[in-house]
């Protein structure tokens, strides 16, 4: 069965936090999220998308529709060859797992993984079966150790642990 890797943007593909204000402009400045720079080496996730390795998704919280759509132009920017209908995105607290399950009717499982900067995502994605990569930025470091399970620094990492 072939892997499907779900990935979040904020803070983890797209420089989120390091914007001034960021949570608040967030929620209500229109363009805010779509003007985001993207990580280095994002060309790791359009090899994927494009190799067929795994089957690449996007799993993105967000306060309200119009974030929504700015994430979506974000998207066809950086990730032109993501298929639409492997994106999903929910409102800010919502389980990820559940949220994929709901629109995109995808049951997580082992061959599941999710990409994510914050360890409760991550761990209530492993509580539903799949496997959670801690994304380490200079923001999300895990120096508390709260997650115990699979990190990454870099997104070159990807390709080896999902090889």
């Amino acid at each position: 069965m072939k892997k499907k890797l779900f990935l979040d943007m904020d803070g983890t593909i797209a420089k989120f936090n390091s914007k001034k204000n960021a949570l608040q402009r967030f929620d209500n400045e229109i363009g805010f999220f779509a003007s985001l720079k993207p990580f280095a080496h994002l060309d790791t996730i359009n090899n994927l998308i494009t190799n067929g390795i795994v089957e690449v998704f996007i799993i993105s919280a967000s306060p309200n529709e119009q974030a929504d759509k700015d994430k979506m132009i974000w998207l066809e920017t950086h990730l032109p060859n993501l298929v639409k209908e492997n994106i999903c995105f929910c409102r800010i607290g919502t389980n990820k797992a559940k949220a994929i399950k709901e629109q995109l009717n995808i049951d997580i499982d082992s061959n599941c993984y999710l990409l994510d900067d914050y360890t409760k995502n991550l761990t209530e994605w492993n509580n539903c079966n799949g496997i959670g990569i801690k994304r380490l930025t200079s923001l999300a470091d895990n120096s508390r150790k709260l997650w115990k399970g699979l990190e990454i620094k870099d997104l070159r990492e990807l390709t080896i642990l999902l090889s």
